[in-house]
């Protein structure tokens, strides 16, 4: 793709900042919906963080909570939520959480409208309005157009991509990111980190979207190791709040990559996080593409704080890789894929393969025997 011949649009209204949240009732009146149904996971609820949104909330908003969700969502997750939306009518749904929560919700708010116009003779009710609240910095799947499911019974992880998968509005409010513990922000940010990293170097990247794919870069740079070491640098959050949205905006409209293509079936296989699989891949997959397009890593290791003024521009590629190998390290994370009894690479390989959404926009031709190599690289 010309990066300078594209479309550019944005389906989802943003609202960011913090104590954004309050503005839900007032969203609510002026779209004339009556029953909210909120959707997340016991996560969320544990960590009090749906009781911050439910405060906002107050007496202003008849609501309902659908807190069904699990890690890696799946087709029965969906299922129920749907019924649950019938037996409320609800017609608009709030999703607070992270990834799962949100794709479930993407997913819950498809399917509801698939099934209105399959039993109607006439669509009279107009589409269930989809909020998005953000509770962690990474997935970037509250602007999404994409989700991602899990087939439990084929342990698979699948993903769909529509305009019509994207919400309405997303508010995103960093305060909602203080509680999430350092662990889930460094693999969190990591996941932003991928998603812009592949989103610039992929091959149907554009120019406005590059703009914000660097941008994101930059700030997982600058603000993932002090949001890790101090959960209450709230200037550290809010720049990792706005690297995972850039990083959202971007891969949904440039795609992503190997990153993700062997990550989907590490994560349904192994249960293996998602933000914590593109941790251990990541460097490595650079490695692999960085000679499809050497001037792109190389501006990659200047966007994370290297002076590249006296390097070739391979030498400066290569930094790239040892700079997102330093941040891993700089943020406490060791895991490996020999910790998680990774066998049968084969299999493996021949399921990203598979995943061929992601592996169209990768800047570099992928064979089975470089995915087994990579593979390989980190046991």
């Amino acid at each position: 793709m010309n990066a300078y011949n594209f479309e550019f649009q944005i389906k989802t209204k943003i609202k960011f900042g913090r104590n954004k949240i309050t503005e839900i009732p007032a969203i609510l009146r002026k779209e004339n919906r009556k029953k909210l149904m909120i959707v997340v996971d016991q996560g969320i609820k544990q960590a009090g963080i749906l009781a911050k949104v439910t405060d906002a909330l107050a007496d202003q908003v008849d609501y309902c909570i659908f807190d069904q969700v699990e890690p890696d969502p799946t087709l029965a997750i969906v299922s129920a939520g749907v019924q649950y939306a019938v037996e409320e009518e609800a017609d608009a749904i709030l999703a607070v959480g992270g990834g799962s929560p949100i794709d479930s919700a993407k997913a819950i708010r498809s399917a509801l409208e698939s099934e209105k116009m399959d039993t109607e003779a006439e669509l009279t009710s107009r589409q269930c309005l989809l909020i998005t609240v953000p509770t962690t910095s990474g997935s970037g799947s509250e602007v999404t157009k994409t989700i991602v499911i899990t087939d439990s019974h084929n342990k698979h992880k699948f993903a769909a991509t529509s305009d019509e998968l994207a919400p309405e509005i997303s508010i995103v409010d960093p305060e909602l990111t203080r509680t999430l513990p350092a662990s889930l922000t460094a693999i969190g940010g990591m996941d932003a980190l991928s998603h812009c990293v592949e989103a610039y170097t992929s091959k149907d990247a554009v120019l406005p979207f590059e703009m914000i794919a660097t941008k994101g870069i930059q700030m997982v740079n600058d603000n993932l190791r002090p949001a890790v070491g101090n959960p209450d640098n709230m200037d550290a959050r809010t720049g990792m709040s706005l690297a995972s949205l850039f990083g959202g905006i971007a891969f949904s409209n440039c795609g992503l990559g190997l990153v993700h293509a062997i990550a989907h079936p590490l994560g349904g296989k192994y249960k293996i996080p998602h933000g914590l699989v593109n941790s251990m891949i990541l460097a490595e997959v650079m490695n692999f593409n960085l000679i499809s397009n050497p001037a792109k890593f190389a501006n990659i290791a200047r966007l994370m704080g290297v002076d590249t003024s006296q390097m070739t521009e391979m030498e400066a590629a290569h930094r790239s890789i040892e700079e997102v190998r330093n941040l891993v390290s700089d943020i406490s994370i060791h895991s490996t894929l020999s910790d998680f009894g990774i066998e049968n690479l084969e299999e493996i390989a021949e399921l990203a393969l598979e995943e061929k959404v992601m592996l169209k926009s990768n800047p570099r031709p992928v064979r089975k025997e470089d995915i087994v190599q990579i593979l390989e690289n980190l046991l």
